[in-house]
């Protein structure tokens, strides 16, 4: 399928289920204020019952500061502990509040652009509540493959700022050269790994949904579409740029208003509410336009087995002829 077709199916597919926009944006809220009430309520009782003055703090240079948030936790154990209690609390019922979410938004995209059918409470809530688990922990074994590829490109980076420290003791122009190709290597390696995680991590949501795949079934199998179609690498880097390209020319537009006299600070300030939900619309888009390119694969992957079943005899029944992959690229 043509990838304009695909951004196209997926504009239709958020304008018609323009519900979704809002929830995603309350969540965003909700979020934002309810970690702000976390962290201000324990901080206020620093501040106001304990007389704790945190500036102090915040003055000193970076490890000085980190010994002194040791040492200020030593002397307040239990209210650390009930701090970082809450704060887990916190990020556990977020993530929930994300998981059904999204379990709901994938099920009313993938109705729609299978049968047509747009957005319902009753669905949404249907969805959430049917792929709940196998979402949260696809999304914690996508979430430990990502840390896992952080620590290994980190490991990689220390390595060669070592060597390029070491050839700098003998040569200075040979140590930039190697920092330089060494830097560019890894920018290079860290962006198409991620890019593949990210095609890794959305066929294995789509398989869960569209497939019923369980957790295991998802792993497994979303490898296997990616060895047998590989172009979808390709399109979900095009899409990833086109969703960089359009944030970023929404971005520009901040500073713009910024310099304006007397009101820019404030319309800059009501420009990042229109951001955020140009970002939730953004991603959405790409999102769908994702999942439109999967289903075109999906649908081929199942006509292909009926081709090459053979006929009963006698029989001259004819069967649908579908594209070849490369038709798909």
């Amino acid at each position: 399928m043509n990838l304009f077709v695909c951004i196209n199916n997926g504009i239709k597919t958020v304008h018609k289920n323009y519900q979704l926009l809002f929830i995603h944006f309350l969540f965003l809220f909700v979020s934002f204020f309810g970690l702000f009430f976390i962290l201000s309520i324990p901080l206020g009782i620093l501040f106001i019952i304990f007389g704790i003055d945190l500036t102090d703090i915040l003055k000193e240079s970076f490890f000085d500061m980190i010994l002194s948030s040791i040492n200020l936790m030593k002397k307040f154990l239990i209210f650390a502990v009930v701090f970082l209690f809450c704060l887990f609390v916190y990020i556990i019922m977020v993530f929930m509040l994300w998981v059904y979410i999204f379990s709901g938004t994938v099920g009313i995209m993938s109705q729609f652009l299978q049968k047509g059918i747009t957005f319902n409470s009753k669905d949404f809530n249907r969805y959430g509540k049917q792929f709940f688990w196998k979402v949260a922990f696809f999304t914690i074994f996508s979430v430990l493959i990502f840390i896992f590829l952080t620590f290994v490109f980190g490991f990689i980076g220390e390595v060669s700022s070592k060597i390029t420290a070491f050839l700098n003791r003998y040569s200075h122009a040979v140590s930039v050269f190697f920092n330089v190709f060494f830097y560019l290597s890894i920018l290079f390696a860290s962006i198409l790994v991620f890019i593949l995680w990210i095609t890794y991590t959305l066929f294995g949501f789509y398989g869960i949904f569209i497939k019923n795949f369980s957790v295991k079934e998802a792993i497994k199998e979303t490898r296997k579409i990616l060895m047998l179609y590989p172009q979808s690498i390709g399109r979900a880097a095009l899409l990833f740029i086109t969703y960089i390209l359009m944030f970023g020319v929404i971005l520009s537009f901040v500073p713009m208003l910024a310099v304006i006299p007397h009101i820019g600070t404030f319309l800059a300030a009501v420009y990042q509410f229109v951001t955020q939900f140009a970002h939730i619309y953004i991603s959405m888009v790409v999102f769908a336009s994702f999942l439109s390119y999967y289903l075109s694969i999906d649908s081929f992957s199942i006509k292909t087995p009926e081709q090459t079943e053979t006929l009963p005899s006698g029989g001259s029944q004819s069967q649908p002829q579908s594209l070849p992959p490369e038709e798909l690229s």
